[in-house]
């Protein structure tokens, strides 16, 4: 199930995100914020008999042309394009594998196209990260390419590839 973000969330975001108890609710009054904005939407993936918050799930938008660009809640970028959403999204190391990934990116793509009219979802994933890659495929998510030494630098200053999916509105789907 996916539903906005509470401030009694807290739990969750300091556990998904790695942060303390201020700076949880800082991240989810962001998030709360994001769909005022403009600058897309951020929902909570939520146990469907509880509602307890397990992972998040966020649809940026693209600016105009001539706008600076927006970062993604887990520090990816995206370049200004209209039409077109990035999609980012996480699950509490607890609540894997379990499929809420999954039906995450499928009811938020739909909406994406039927409700929102976008043309294009695309999603970055790490190489190494194998159920993410699992969840854009099983999507219908067609890899376009890779991006080398996109992500970082790292403190040490390593940088790391992403590869590059996308979704169209016209294409077939896996959900």
């Amino acid at each position: 199930m996916l539903r906005g973000w509470e401030r009694a969330d807290v739990a969750c975001a300091r556990e998904g995100k790695g942060r303390d108890a201020a700076g949880a609710a800082a991240w989810i009054e962001a998030q709360r914020q994001r769909g005022h904005d403009g600058a897309g939407l951020s929902l909570a993936i939520a146990a469907a008999g509880s509602g307890e918050a397990l992972g998040c799930i966020s649809l940026l938008v693209r600016p105009q042309p001539g706008t600076a660009p927006i970062g993604h809640p887990d520090g990816l970028l995206f370049v200004p394009q209209a039409g077109t959403v990035g999609l980012g999204y996480w699950v509490l190391e607890r609540a894997r594998r379990r499929g809420l990934a999954s039906r995450a990116v499928a009811l938020l793509t739909r909406w994406a196209f039927a409700e929102a009219g976008m043309a294009r979802i695309e999603a970055l994933v790490e190489p190494g990260n194998v159920a993410s890659l699992r969840v854009v495929e099983k999507a219908g998510f067609v890899r376009e390419g890779r991006l080398r030494a996109y992500l970082g630098p790292e403190p040490d200053g390593r940088r790391g590839d992403v590869f590059v999916y996308s979704l169209l509105r016209d294409d077939p789907t896996g959900v």
